[in-house]
């Protein structure tokens, strides 16, 4: 999947309304995405639904809101010898989630020890994470099971400390990027101070299932954080659009 002037690296392709016809759509618009899944279960219902799609990366995931119990990640882990796109998966330790904490932290290890033994050198498993008040515990397990360094890990929408940024960006962990984390001086501040190499877009669109949105909104999003990227950074907005879309190519692609 390359040649797109704009990459999705995080979008809930599933929740649209009508999710084939947003995927065909963006490819006549210049745009190629990462979907992400929220259980193993959405992945499967999508992966023949978009398998014609040749513009989306089709991730099965668990994400961390979803789960209830370790034993949520076998599901997952079973598909990984043969799929090498896995997110939403992750940790969130905000007060509503807080209760799951110790099943989430469980399930997100084995899902990234999972991945991390099925990753191929020539064509890596990519990772698209999820992290809220919980960069620290996120990057620990992707550091002690492997998958930092056997595959290609992306963290969505990072809102941790500078330290656990420059930690994380040492571990060789790339960072997805909207324009609602762009609003933000966090945001905007790391987009200036990471490398350039390191820099992905991504729109976490849309909010919520069943979404009348379409394939013109998902590109105005994506166009409007490559404008606050160049904005923080100086940069000429084509400059950062064939920047962003270098380094997702490179994710996508063996």
């Amino acid at each position: 999947m390359s040649g797109h002037q704009l990459y999705d690296m995080h979008v809930h392709l599933g929740w649209f309304a009508e999710a084939g016809e947003v995927a065909e759509r963006a490819a006549r618009l210049g745009a190629g995405m990462l979907a992400v899944t929220v259980t193993p279960a959405e992945y499967l219902r999508l992966r023949d639904a978009l398998a014609g799609e040749k513009n989306v990366a089709l991730a099965a995931g668990l994400h961390p809101w979803w789960v209830r119990d370790a034993r949520d990640a076998d599901a997952l882990c079973e598909l990984l010898t043969g799929v090498r796109w896995v997110g939403e998966v992750g940790l969130d330790a905000s007060p509503r989630h807080a209760a799951t904490y110790r099943s989430q932290l469980d399930a997100f290890e084995l899902v990234c020890d999972a991945a991390a033994r099925a990753s191929d050198p020539e064509a890596p498993h990519v990772l698209s994470v999820h992290a809220v008040r919980a960069a620290g515990d996120a990057l620990d397990v992707l550091e002690r099971t492997g998958a930092a360094e056997r595959c290609r890990c992306v963290l969505h929408w990072f809102s941790g400390t500078s330290e656990e940024l420059w930690r994380a960006a040492r571990l060789g962990c790339l960072f997805s990027m909207g324009e609602r984390a762009l609003a933000t001086r966090r945001g905007r501040e790391y987009a200036r101070v990471l490398p350039g190499e390191l820099l992905l877009s991504e729109t976490d669109l849309p909010p919520e299932r069943g979404s009348a949105l379409g394939a013109e909104d998902l590109v105005a999003s994506l166009e409007r954080a490559v404008a606050r990227v160049a904005a923080a950074r100086g940069a000429d907005e084509d400059d950062v659009r064939a920047l962003l879309a270098a380094n997702a190519g490179r994710v996508l692609l063996p």
